[in-house]
């Protein structure tokens, strides 16, 4: 089944350099989105590993969680050799038996657009998202809570705990869309806004390229911001 890919990548308007990274192999297909962190190189350095890893494995036989987990142990040894820790948010879009798998780490996000309507596939690994499942703050707390942007899961941070990987099966339709981002697009550019977007835009490049336009144009774009969109035919 030919899947129709394109992604969009940029550093934003207060940072001069991008942590995020992406990759898409048609072929396949698989997409994966990383967001590093630790600070100059060092996220660059985890959000590549995460990209590398998880095409190459994929598309040499290996599950997502194993390429996933493998990026994982790269950066573990990477960090090794350093004085500041690095990590990676991670999200990977693969077929399935039902349709596609999504795979993810972190706050990066995975949503469905299914006849007009965008939800939410993914779950948050952050504190917020803690938080808010703890009923201690809402949602629209969460958008204006100083440390919205602490993630508490991440390839490459090594708790000596194993790193656990979120997946869901996805039973697609003929004509469903997939946006995969880094929280450069979900935390300022508005759901409604996102949505209006896609449903503009019927190439997923355009799309792509649309949704980071408009986080420059409309938001204050503190972050890098990265894009990815998946039709399913």
């Amino acid at each position: 089944m030919d899947f129709d890919l394109a992604g969009a990548t940029h550093e934003g308007t207060v940072r001069d350099h991008n942590e995020d990274a992406f990759g898409i192999d048609e072929t396949v297909p698989v997409a994966v989105l990383a967001d590093g962190m630790g600070g100059l190189a060092h996220g660059e350095v985890a959000s590549n590993a995460v990209v590398r890893h998880t095409l190459a494995g994929v598309k040499n036989g290996q599950s997502a969680d194993q390429a996933i987990r493998s990026a994982h142990r790269e950066i573990i040894d990477a960090a090794a050799g350093s004085a500041q820790r690095m990590g990676s948010t991670a999200v990977v879009v693969c077929p399935s038996a039902k349709g596609l798998r999504v795979f993810w780490v972190g706050d990066s996000r995975a949503y469905l657009l299914r006849k007009g309507q965008l939800s939410l596939l993914t779950r948050d690994h952050s504190l917020v998202q803690g938080l808010i499942d703890a009923g201690a703050i809402t949602e629209a707390e969460a958008e204006q809570h100083p440390n919205r942007n602490v993630v508490t899961r991440a390839v490459g941070i090594d708790d000596n705990g194993g790193l656990d990987i979120d997946h869901i099966d996805v039973a697609t339709q003929s004509g469903d869309r997939i946006l995969v981002c880094s929280d450069g697009l979900h935390g300022y550019l508005p759901h409604d806004r996102i949505t209006s977007i896609l449903g503009e835009h019927k190439s997923n490049q355009a799309a792509a390229e649309a949704l980071i336009a408009a986080t420059l144009q409309e938001t204050e774009a503190g972050d890098n911001v990265s894009v990815i969109c998946l039709t399913v035919p």
